[in-house]
């Protein structure tokens, strides 16, 4: 119980103090971020017109070889499942085939 107590006093205190900074920083912070703005817009307007064109050039290019790499990766999966079926499937089919044929097929005959 003494510890909730504690946790209560911490919290209104830390509200004691914070709500009124967070109230000088909203009073201060409000005009700098609108100071800010007008002077970030030139640099925001050269940035549309130079670098939005290279920016979608790049996006073009990731989407290009994301692509590329999704198309290799479907075969590379694909290949590999066709090779683990022949490893552990077919494989092992012809073994016992071929062991078999060896066992109880039919001999070689001369033809003399």
């Amino acid at each position: 119980m003494l510890a909730f107590a504690k946790f209560l006093i911490g919290s209104v205190i830390a509200l004691v103090v914070f709500i009124p900074l967070a109230i000088l920083l909203g009073f201060v912070g409000l005009p700098v971020l609108a100071i800010l703005a007008v002077v970030a817009l030139p640099v925001l307007i050269v940035l549309a017109v130079i670098g939005l064109p290279i920016l979608l050039v790049l996006l073009a290019a990731s989407a290009l070889l994301a692509i590329v790499f999704g198309v290799l990766g479907a075969m590379f999966s694909i290949g590999i499942a066709i090779f683990k079926v022949m490893v552990f499937v077919v494989l092992p089919v012809l073994i016992v085939w071929w062991v078999l044929a060896r066992l109880f097929g039919a001999r070689e005959r001369s033809m003399i």
